[in-house]
C-alpha cells in the first residue's frame, strides 16, 4: 500500500510518501514555502515512526527543485538538523538520503565544464539579480546542509537524477522520469547563449520566467505492490510525457493507468495541455495549492482534465485547500460524470490519501 499525507503547503508543495509494513518508511517530497516548516510540517516529522535511537526516521528527503514554495522547508528542516549536531543536542529528525539535483550538475551532464565556464556570468547575474541571486543562494544553502550532514550525492543514484535513472528502495521502486533529455538540451542551450554571448541578462532572463528551476524539476514515478504514483514537481507536461514514452513506460496505444496522479505546477494551465491528461487516466489527482497567491489551479487544467475521463469513470480529484473557482469549476464539471472531488478540511493537519489494500 502506498500512503500520501499532503499537508497545508499554502501555494507550494510538500507531502510524505510512506510504504512497507505498517508504513514504516517514509519519504518527504518537498517543504513548502516559509512557514510551512514551522506551521505544519515539523510536526508532522515529529509523529514519524521512531528509530532503535528513538528518532523521527525518514528514508528519503527529495527536494524536486529550488523554486521558494518547495525549498524553504527542507533548508529549514536541514538547518535545525544541523544545529542540533552543532549544539550537541539530540537529532530531532534522522534522514537517511537527500536527492536534489543542482543546475550545475544537470549542464555539465551532456557537456563537462560548461557550468564552470559560465559560472562567472552566473555570479554577476546573482549580484545584480534578486530573482536569480536568490535561487543560487538557495542552491548553494542547500549543498552547504547536505554536505554538513553527510547526505551529499544523491545516495544510491549517486549523481545527478535524470531520466531513465531507477533504484529500488525497500520495495519501493524509483525511476526518474525528469528532466528528461529534452529538457537537459533546453538547459544546456540556455547557458550556451549566455557563453556565447557574454551575457548575465541571459541567465537572468532564464530564472525570472522559471525556466531554469522548471526544467530542472525532478519528477518520480513510485511503484510498489502493484501500485503506481506519478510525482510531477513543476516540470512542464510535455517533459513528463517524453520521459514516460522515453523509458518505454507510455505508448501510443493506451493511456497510462496511474494510482495517484499529482498536477504538475499545482495546476497552472501553463504547464500541460489536453494532451496530458489524454495520456495519463489516475485513480486519484492531486492538486497542490490555495489558489490565493496565483490562480492555481487554473479552470482550463480542470477542463482539460475531465474531458480526458469517460463520463462513468470513477476518480476523485483532491485538493489540499478549499479553492473557490476549482470547487465552483468541478461543481459544474461533475453534471453527468461520476468523479468526486475531496478537500481538505480546514481542521485537518493533512490531506491523507491512501491507494491499495494492506498486504
Amino acid at each position: 500500500m502506498l500512503t500520501f499525507d499532503f499537508l497545508n503547503a499554502r501555494y507550494g508543495d510538500s507531502f510524505l510518501v510512506r510504504w512497507g509494513a505498517s508504513a514504516k518508511h517514509v519519504m518527504l517530497v518537498d517543504g513548502g514555502p516559509s512557514g510551512v516548516y514551522e506551521a505544519s510540517l515539523q510536526s508532522r516529522l515529529s509523529q514519524l515512526p521512531r528509530n532503535i535511537r528513538g528518532i523521527p526516521q525518514i528514508d528519503v528527503v527529495c527536494l524536486s527543485h529550488l523554486d521558494d514554495d518547495h525549498a524553504v522547508g527542507l533548508l529549514a528542516l536541514l538547518r535545525e538538523m544541523r544545529r542540533a549536531r552543532q549544539d550537541g543536542l539530540p537529532a530531532p529528525f534522522a534522514v537517511t538520503r537527500l536527492w536534489f539535483n543542482s543546475v550545475e550538475e544537470l549542464v555539465d551532464r551532456h557537456s563537462p565544464g560548461l557550468s564552470a565556464s559560465v559560472r562567472p556570468l552566473l555570479d554577476r547575474a546573482a549580484r545584480t539579480d534578486a530573482a536569480v541571486g536568490a535561487n543560487y543562494a538557495k542552491g548553494w544553502a542547500i549543498r552547504d546542509e547536505a554536505a554538513a550532514l553527510g547526505l551529499s550525492g544523491n545516495h544510491p543514484f549517486d549523481g545527478a537524477l535524470a531520466e531513465g535513472s531507477e533504484r529500488t528502495l525497500d520495495g519501493l521502486r524509483v525511476t526518474v522520469v525528469a528532466p528528461d533529455t529534452s529538457a537537459l538540451k533546453e538547459l544546456e542551450q540556455q547557458w550556451r547563449e549566455a557563453e556565447r554571448k557574454a551575457n548575465p541578462d541571459v541567465i537572468a532572463a532564464a530564472y525570472k520566467d522559471d525556466k531554469v528551476p522548471n526544467l530542472s524539476s525532478i519528477v518520480l514515478l513510485l511503484r510498489h505492490d502493484g501500485r503506481t504514483a506519478l510525482l510531477t514537481g513543476d516540470a512542464r507536461g510535455d517533459h513528463i510525457l517524453a520521459g514516460l514514452r522515453s523509458g518505454g513506460l507510455l505508448t501510443a496505444t493506451a493511456p497510462l493507468h496511474l494510482d495517484l496522479l499529482k498536477l504538475p505546477h499545482h495546476g497552472s494551465n501553463r504547464n500541460v495541455a489536453p494532451d496530458f491528461f489524454d495520456s495519463l487516466h489516475s485513480d486519484h489527482y492531486v492538486v497542490s495549492a490555495d489558489g490565493i497567491k496565483y490562480h492555481h489551479p487554473n479552470e482550463d487544467t480542470l477542463q482539460w482534465l475531465v474531458e480526458s475521463r469517460s463520463p462513468d469513470d470513477e476518480y476523485v480529484v483532491h485538493l489540499t485547500n478549499h479553492i473557490p473557482h476549482a470547487v465552483d469549476k468541478l461543481t459544474k464539471l461533475r453534471h453527468g460524470h461520476r468523479f468526486k472531488v475531496d478537500v481538505r478540511a480546514s481542521t485537518d493537519p493533512v490531506l491523507v490519501i491512501g491507494v491499495g489494500d494492506q498486504p
